[in-house]
């Protein structure tokens, strides 16, 4: 890819992602009952399983203290729980409860419920169009987003629980 073209692709990728993004927030997402900080940190217990306070902290860009906070709050909506670790007696992990997983899931079912709406305001050829579009992308987000995890871990320093 030429430099020129690089550039071009990185802005239009860019604006699917920021476009993507806005729909998502701004239109399928309930924002009721979670905050965006709690529903991101949910997802990622959830995707991660259980993880250590400090490792959650750093990996959605908080400091410990703010991150505490928060899963002392989703302790108390009963969405979180702590759990020892294994590796060291002195530290917890924290993972996703049965409630918290139901409410990642309805959320997730409300998202693909509105979707569905929307998209049937596109042609059946815009619908089959979108639909190519996102089995290309999705695996190659998923790139991103692991190659984003590991680029963050290897830049950041590891805190000390």
């Amino acid at each position: 890819m030429e430099e020129g073209t690089a550039a071009e692709g990185v802005d239009c990728v860019g604006e699917v992602l920021d476009q993507a993004m806005d729909l998502t927030i701004r239109f399928l997402s309930d924002r009721a009952d979670l905050s965006a900080s709690a529903a991101f940190t949910m997802n990622r217990v959830c995707r991660e399983g259980p993880i250590r306070l400090t490792t959650l902290a750093s990996k959605e860009g908080g400091s410990q203290p703010s991150m505490t906070q928060l899963v002392q709050r989703l302790e108390r909506a009963g969405l979180v729980t702590r759990l020892p670790d294994p590796d060291d007696g002195r530290a917890c992990l924290i993972a996703s409860t049965v409630q918290g997983q139901a409410l990642l899931d309805e959320r997730k079912r409300m998202r693909r419920e509105r979707l569905a709406a929307l998209m049937t305001t596109l042609t059946a050829e815009e619908q089959a169009a979108l639909w190519l579009s996102a089995r290309v992308a999705l695996p190659l987000i998923g790139r991103l987003m692991a190659n984003a995890d590991c680029a963050a871990e290897t830049a950041a320093p590891r805190p000390v629980d």
